[in-house]
């Protein structure tokens, strides 16, 4: 019996052009995400912040629950604490025409080298996590529509399913065998059914 609860989008360019890509735009012009902007510019979650570069920052998601509380737990105790089996961290571009994986080309690839090398040093620093622990990685679809990269310990799973979740590194060998990688591919992905991007992908490609 077929689920109930979800549904396999298979994204040509043509679907991703004239609907997701009208759809993201009008969430981004809605203004619902202008709570970014504070914390890129470090208006707002100082305390989780990691890594603050021109390009980006670095800073602890709020799904690592487990973490010590940031603003009243000294950084040097954050150093081989146990929560970090759970360590989950967020890198956030700071450029604002970058709104999911399908806006990357080549011209981005030193950034997100540049970016991963940043994450896991400031990982291995911070936390005392080598790099080999780490998996570096997009969704697509993306939780909110400002290209960002998770950082996440390989025992936590959370998010990673594989209809969902795309290695920087395999991201970055795409760019730099093809530009437009991500201009052309057919993306495949999982969505909730009754959500907005998947009524309208059913409604218009019946």
């Amino acid at each position: 019996m077929p689920s109930l609860g979800h549904v396999l989008i298979h994204e040509t360019p043509e679907i991703y052009n004239t609907i997701v890509k009208p759809y993201i735009q009008s969430i981004v012009d809605s203004g619902s995400l202008s709570w970014i902007a504070n914390v890129i510019e470090v208006k707002k979650e100082k305390e989780r912040l990691l890594v603050n570069h021109d390009d980006f920052i670095i800073g602890i998601d709020t799904k690592w629950r487990s973490h010590p509380p940031p603003l009243t737990t000294p950084r040097e105790e954050w150093f081989n604490h146990p929560s970090a089996v759970d360590l989950y961290c967020l890198g956030i571009v700071k450029q604002n025409d970058i709104t999911c994986l399908r806006d990357l080309r080549k011209e981005h690839v030193s950034m997100l080298k540049e970016m991963t090398r940043e994450g896991l040093d400031a990982i291995k620093k911070v936390y005392g996590v080598d790099e080999d622990q780490i998996r570096v990685f997009v969704h697509y679809q993306p939780q909110f529509y400002h290209f960002h990269v998770h950082f996440t310990r390989l025992e936590n799973e959370v998010g990673c399913s594989v209809e969902r979740g795309h290695l920087l590194s395999d991201i970055i060998q795409n760019l730099e065998g093809d530009p437009d990688y991500y201009l052309k591919r057919v993306m495949t992905f999982k969505l909730k059914k009754g959500t907005p991007l998947q009524n309208l992908i059913e409604n218009q490609t019946k």
